[in-house]
């Protein structure tokens, strides 16, 4: 429900705008009412799941939540108060959102709500929160009680939402077992009661089969999810070595997304940045990654500033800045792990196995690449084992060589390259042609993806090789 996830109404909009102004024709000569908060709530709901507009949202949903405390109808209060509360999520202000939610989740859960619908409006808008920020703990919690209340009104498509979201939830944890049920399960109640909202519950099961190295399920849900497994397909893009084609997936997604959508923006700000690192395009790279730093900075939960400080390890890596790569993959590690995000950890703990090794510290890098694998074995991650275990398959001596995807040859230009020479020095100096010399130093800019003569000047300098 964050991001593309809660862009489900499709070819709805048409009736539900007709619906909405014929409405307000009705109602805006008379005195204000519980009519008006619910048409407010609407309005807001489109704003927000539509429009992109999660402050006009907030507004509406504001004017719904006092007419619903002024006038006694508690359905009313609770939903503005959490609608209100996810578009400030949306936009940043994660604090105040979550104060919102969770005063609009309490009227929910002790007071008898005349609507199902707004037991599952309220809880699912919290819920959705939780699990976007990484606040596992409090969406778990949530969840049972979402359960309990649409079980309680047999309302399977609120089971079949928070089943999708919990599924996320429990994947995000380390549960990849429990997950799956959850997630084919909420597939069942999502395509049987409402299958135009189906399409969150595509993304998620994608996501895990992805992870699973079921790469073929995971592509047909995600385009089973239409626009809003364009994510999910970027992904699958970058891990098939298609850098541009994944580049172009996170783009799209931005383009749909304003700018004041900071969470929805932040996933494809991750996959728009390592799409330019995987295409050497290190200056593009570094743009998208101060783009995702200062989104998670407006965020600031631990879980989303582990994921930025992993970005930033990557983009370090791939500049040959060894050191912050080791720094900024130990605070992604940190954070992580304090998130209790099992998948994301190991992820990191490759990172800085690579970074060790690159510093020339094996037996560091041995640990984190067997603490990595290990995990990934214990998840059932068939996508990243194969990485970790091809860093432990090197030994400690490969792992430790940062210049182990160069050939004699290349290590030999690379040296002289830092000595300063060009390419017709370099091509004397080896009874080489220019063209051979130019070839080689092309090659190895490319496979240690560096963007400049400059900074495979400085790369050598912390190889060792002056």
């Amino acid at each position: 429900m964050l991001g593309s996830d809660y862009r489900e109404f499709r070819g709805e909009d048409a009736i539900g705008r007709g619906w909405l102004e014929r409405a307000h024709r009705l109602l805006d000569p008379l005195p204000e009412s519980a009519a008006h908060g619910w048409l407010a709530l609407n309005e807001g709901s489109f704003a927000l799941n539509v429009d992109g507009a999660p402050e006009e949202a907030a507004r509406l949903a504001r004017l719904a939540a006092r007419l619903g405390r002024e006038l006694g109808v508690a359905d009313l209060e609770a939903v503005g108060l959490a609608q209100e509360g996810i578009a400030e999520v949306v936009c940043g202000r994660v604090a105040e959102g979550m104060r919102n939610l969770d005063e609009a989740s309490a009227i929910a859960s002790a007071e008898e709500l005349q609507l199902p619908v707004s037991h599952g409006w309220a809880l699912c808008y919290l819920i959705a929160a939780c699990d976007g920020v990484g606040d596992l703990p409090r969406a778990t919690q949530w969840c049972k009680v979402m359960r309990d209340v649409a079980e309680r009104w047999n309302a399977r498509m609120l089971i079949g939402v928070c089943r999708s979201t919990y599924g996320r939830v429990l994947a995000t944890s380390g549960d990849w077992v429990r997950a799956e049920d959850e997630l084919v399960g909420a597939l069942c109640d999502l395509e049987a009661a409402r299958p135009g909202q189906a399409s969150g519950g595509l993304v998620r099961l994608g996501e895990l089969r992805a992870r699973q190295g079921r790469t073929d399920e995971a592509r047909a849900l995600f385009e089973r999810a239409g626009t809003a497994g364009l994510l999910g397909l970027g992904e699958l893009a970058l891990h098939g070595g298609d850098a541009p084609g994944a580049a172009d997936a996170a783009e799209r997604v931005l383009r749909r997304l304003p700018e004041v959508d900071v969470l929805g923006r932040f996933p494809a700000l991750e996959l728009l940045m390592r799409a330019q690192v995987q295409a050497g395009r290190l200056g593009a790279a570094a743009q998208a990654l101060a783009a995702l730093e200062r989104a998670g900075d407006r965020l600031g939960t631990p879980y989303l500033l582990g994921r930025v400080r992993l970005a930033a390890g990557q983009l370090a890596l791939a500049r040959g800045d060894h050191e912050e790569a080791r720094r900024a993959s130990e605070d992604a590690i940190d954070r992580l792990a304090d998130s209790a995000a099992p998948y994301d950890t190991a992820v990191a703990r490759v990172e800085l196995a690579r970074a060790l090794g690159a510093l020339r510290r094996p037996e560091g890098a041995a640990a984190e690449a067997r603490a990595a694998r290990d995990a990934f074995a214990a998840l059932g991650a068939a996508r990243e084992l194969e990485r970790a275990e091809a860093l432990l398959a090197g030994g400690p001596a490969a792992a430790a060589d940062p210049l182990g995807e160069l050939s004699a040859r290349e290590v030999e230009v690379l040296g002289l390259v830092a000595q300063g020479l060009g390419d017709a020095g370099i091509a004397q100096r080896l009874y080489l042609s220019p063209h051979t010399v130019h070839r080689h130093v092309a090659n190895v800019r490319m496979k240690l993806r560096l963007p400049s003569r400059t900074a495979a000047v400085a790369y050598a300098a912390r190889a060792g090789l002056l």
